[in-house]
Formats: C-alpha cells, structure tokens, sequence
C-alpha cells in the first residue's frame, strides 16, 4: 500500500473512533440525564400528588371509599389540577412536563403498565397493579425494595403517617413528549456523528496532503538527482522536519552540482595541463625527426625539462588521488620540525639567491612534534617552490616557526606580486591560479598548494592564506602539538 492511503486512513480511522465515541458517550450520557431529569419531575409531582390525597383523607380519613373505587384517585386528581391556572394559561414545554404523567388506572396498555401505588399504613395496596407488585417484589419483601425501586412520597395527617405513594422508577420513557425529544437529540447526535465522519475526512485528505505533498516532491528530486540532474531543487515551506530535510535536500543537491562541475573542471584542466607539454615533445621530436632541429645537448635538455614537468604533474595528481581515496600513507614519528624546516630551507637557498629572492627565516621553537617528516618536507618544498615560481625579482621571502602553549606556527610571506582578496579562499583548489598577477607563463599545475593543504589537514591542522605585508601571498599554518 501505498504512503498515501495509509496516511489518509491512519487519520480518518483516528477520527471516526474518537467521533463514534464522542457519540457513544453523548447518546449514554443524554439518556442517563433525561431519566435523571423525568424521576426529579415525577418526584417533585408525587410530592404535589400527594398533597392532593392529605386534603382528600383529611374529609373522609379512611382509604376504604379508594380501595373499592380506585378510578376515584384520578378523577379527584383531574378535578384539582383544572383549578391550577398556570397549567391552563401556559401551554408550553415547562407546562407539559409539569402536568401529571402517572394515573391510578388498572387499565392501562400493557405498553405503560400503572406505576403507582397507594399503601396505607401496613404498605398494605389501597390502589394500584398488585400483579406488577407481586412481580417486583417476588423474592423480598415490599419494605425492603421500597427504596431501592420507588419513589416515595409519605402522606401524613395530624403529624401521623397514614399512608405512602410510591411511584415505580422509570426504566424507560412512556410519555410522548419525552420519547419526541429523545428522538429529536438522537437524531441530532447521528447528523452530528455523519457530518463528523465528512468533516473527519476532509481533514484527513488536507492532512495527508500535507505531509504527502512534500514527500512527492523530495521523490521526484531523488530521482532527478539520480538521473544525474544535479542542478535540480525542491521548494517546501514547511517549518517542520520536511522543511528541513528539503534544505537538506537542496544543499546536497548544490553539493552534487558543485561537484560534478569540479570534476568536470578537473579533466579539463588536466587535459589542459598535459596538453602543453606533450604538444612541445611532439612538436620538438618532430623537428628532430624532419631535420629541422639537430639533435644536440640543448634538445635533448629541452626534451629533459617537458619529461619532467610531465612526470611533476603524473606525480602531484597521484599524491592528490591517494588524499582523496584516504590512502596515502603517513609515518607519523616524534620529530624536530624546526630542524626538517631548517634542512628544507638550506637545500633552497643557492636557488633563491639566484633568483635574487632575500630570505629570512625566524625559527625559535625546538619543539618535538609528532609528524610524517618526508610529508612536511613536502610541505615546505611546494611553499618555497611557490615563492619561486611566483614572487618577482628581486623579492623577498620571510619563515616564522614559532610555538603556543597548544599549536605550533608555521607562516611562508613574499613579496609582490598579491593575489585578489577576493580568491584567497580559492588559492588551495586544485589548478588554481590568479591568471592577472601570478601568470601561468611562470609555469606550475596550480596543485603545490592543493597538495599543502590535505598534508596540513592530515596532521589535523589548519592553512590558511592571507595577504602578506610584503605584498605578496601569506601562507599560515597551525599543527596541534598533540601528545608527543
């Protein structure tokens, strides 16, 4: 089954059980409170009921003319209750339910059996059903399920009780009017219940819509991406977890896109960067070929020079490749670092005073330090070749190595030509190079500082490059001294 039906019944059900229980506990309640209320009238017209029979007892004060004519009770009843002028001027609700609802009629339909009772002082039957009595009272006495099963009005005269109307409990309704209402709220509870259901559906649908919509969308960019659709982003505005995994979505997208262009950028520029050398040793070697060009010592150092410079460029790719794989290997052993940095300066300084390229370097840290020394040397090698291949003669080339309770610092600053603040974040890409000032004439692949940067990121620390104050390239490095 599919996410959406089973979002849309997961709710809707939802909804019906609490709706079919709302209406299951209104139906229970509305019938419980209506007999409540029907027992306190037919309690409250007992009490006026039996007013009427003291007056009558108080004339004749015996029960003997009711015993042998029980229709008298009601006749007497009716005959008092045409006096009560509220009865006859107010025919509304109130007035309904406060006329009499019970008679002393043996003769009732079997549908409403008679419910009251006249006892006299022994609960002896001076009117009423005696069958149903006998029925109710089968396996007790009267006395005992008096109160249980009646309502009791006691009748008194001269302080003394000399009888007792008890009414039968209602278990269920008899008057038209009450059975009218019951239906009529009944009826309203099932609408209620129906317009529920629809309601409950509607919600359901805007619901699952809700939360659907956005899935659909997130699926349909799934598949684009795998499609290769890298450019491909979803718009969701919710401000849940949908929400989220949608920006989520979109910077993986752009991470993809960004990527793939890389990449793409990447073969070109390596092509590019192969393309230079091997058209030169074609073009060369066919002048040799042809007899254009002879083949002496100059060529062949010519040939040398390209052969190099492409077996540089096979080499920095390699090492660059085994950084992204996460094979290449790392021999980290406590070392001196000052005195790696040291060594790798004094192997450069005949090349930079050819170069007319001052040096100065400020080494004040002895420091152990636990780290892959031919990878660091490898490090300051690309840093010092970058100066050389870069800085304008006659420049200048400053080294700090200075330590702090937790990091040692590493900075490389020359001298002019600058580099555009707004590419120094870009200077560690791979073949990057700011064609305006630090031209591609001056050679190089633009990878020395792409190979810096996962060597320094291998021993956890961090490179960074600034603007010098010589006016040239700033090269900062921060490596944890860690535990040595």
């Amino acid at each position: 089954m599919k996410i959406f039906p089973k979002f849309f019944l997961s709710y809707w059900l939802s909804f019906c059980a609490v709706t079919l229980m709302i209406f299951a506990v209104g139906t229970y309640t509305f019938e419980r409170d209506l007999f409540r209320f029907v027992n306190r009238i037919e309690t409250a017209q007992l009490q006026t009921f039996a007013s009427e029979i003291e007056d009558y007892y108080a004339e004749v004060q015996t029960w003997d003319f009711l015993r042998e004519n029980p229709r008298m009770a009601d006749l007497i009843l009716r005959q008092r209750r045409s006096f009560d002028e509220n009865l006859i001027i107010l025919p509304n609700v109130v007035n309904e339910r406060r006329r009499f609802r019970f008679s002393f009629n043996k003769n009732q339909d079997i549908e409403r059996p008679g419910r009251l009772y006249l006892l006299d002082e022994n609960l002896e039957i001076v009117i009423g059903n005696k069958d149903i009595l006998d029925e109710i009272s089968a396996n007790e006495s009267l006395e005992m399920i008096l109160n249980d099963r009646f309502i009791v009005t006691p009748i008194n005269f001269e302080n003394e009780q000399i009888g007792t109307l008890a009414l039968i409990i209602s278990e269920r309704l008899y008057e038209e009017i009450d059975l009218a209402f019951a239906r009529s709220n009944n009826q309203t509870l099932r609408f209620s219940a129906i317009a529920g259901l629809l309601f409950a559906a509607i919600i359901s649908l805007v619901l699952t819509m809700n939360i659907t919509g956005p899935i659909r969308k997130l699926g349909r960019g799934t598949r684009s991406l795998i499609s290769g659709e890298f450019k491909t982003r979803v718009s969701i505005q919710n401000r849940d977890e949908l929400g989220k995994l949608s920006r989520d979505f979109n910077i993986l997208a752009k991470t993809l896109d960004k990527n793939s262009e890389s990449q793409k950028q990447w073969l070109a520029d390596i092509s590019h960067e192969l393309r230079t050398p091997i058209a030169i040793l074609k073009s060369e070697l066919e002048a040799v070929e042809d007899g254009i060009r002879e083949f002496d010592k100059e060529t062949l150092q010519s040939l040398t020079h390209e052969v190099k410079r492409i077996n540089n460029l096979v080499n920095d790719l390699y090492e660059l490749t085994l950084a992204d794989l996460g094979a290449m290997k790392y021999q980290m052993r406590e070392m001196n670092i000052g005195s790696c940095l040291k060594e790798v300066i004094e192997s450069y300084r005949d090349r930079l005073e050819s170069s007319e390229i001052e040096i100065k370097e400020l080494i004040n840290t002895e420091a152990a330090f636990l780290g892959d020394s031919y990878r660091l040397e490898q490090l300051f090698t690309n840093l010092i070749e970058n100066t050389l291949r870069y800085t304008d003669s006659p420049g200048k080339l400053e080294i700090h190595l200075t330590e702090n309770k937790e990091d040692i610092l590493i900075t490389f600053s020359d001298s002019e030509p600058g580099v555009d603040p707004d590419v120094l974040d870009k200077v560690f890409d791979r073949f990057f190079r700011e064609e305006l000032s630090r031209s591609r004439e001056k050679g190089g692949a633009g990878l020395g500082l792409a190979i810096c940067h996962e060597i320094v990121e291998a021993h956890s620390g961090k490179i960074n490059a600034r603007q010098s104050e010589h006016g040239g390239l700033s090269i900062q490095i921060s490596l944890p001294k860690g535990d040595t």
